[in-house]
């Protein structure tokens, strides 16, 4: 059983802003280093106790409009999307929803359709050629997850290396904030 509501983390389409133009004070002080930081978050969380990666989907189909327009793929184009959720130490702390378009599984990225219960970070980071755009970040609408009454921070942005790049999109739970400082330097 899962704690989503899918009807409104399907496509993760809201309206996303640089990090520059959101004010800081309005972003709760355990979730601010997450969003911002520019570290691997499966490595962080590693570091903050046992790692545990749930599959909610892994499927080939059509990206959002909005996903698609940020990936600047065709319109009939079709893309890998996997949405999980981490936990760690049994606590739900993200709910991650990545794009992989067909033209960007190439190299050491043809092997992402294959990750069963990994996290898609532990091969994204491996590449010394990984670039990865400006990070945008959105405050998601109260019910979200199921049982969380709280509007939830997300992040989002693309790691490039092959073909169109992965977008990936995630959403801290409030929990993540107990675990910022076992995650280390941020």
């Amino acid at each position: 059983m899962t704690l989503l509501n899918h009807k409104l983390t399907k496509q993760f389409d809201y309206r996303w802003h640089s990090i520059a133009q959101v004010r800081r004070s309005s972003i709760p002080k355990g979730i601010q280093p997450w969003l911002t930081t520019r570290f691997s978050i499966t490595a962080k969380l590693r570091q903050a106790g046992h790692l545990r990666v749930e599959v909610l989907e892994d499927t080939w189909q059509s990206p959002s409009p909005r996903e698609r327009l940020r990936l600047g793929l065709k319109s009939r184009e079709m893309a890998r999307v996997r949405s999980v959720i981490l936990f760690v130490d049994n606590e739900p702390v993200v709910y991650a929803r990545s794009i992989i378009p067909a033209r960007s599984l190439k190299g050491a990225w043809r092997y992402l359709p294959y990750l069963d219960n990994r996290p898609l970070g532990g091969y994204v980071y491996k590449s010394k050629a990984l670039r990865r755009s400006q990070t945008e970040v959105v405050k998601l609408p109260a019910g979200l997850i199921q049982n969380c009454a709280e509007p939830l921070w997300a992040r989002r942005s693309v790691f490039m290396e092959y073909g169109p790049g992965i977008l990936v999109n995630e959403a801290f739970y409030p929990a993540i904030a107990r675990f910022t400082q076992a995650a280390g330097q941020l």
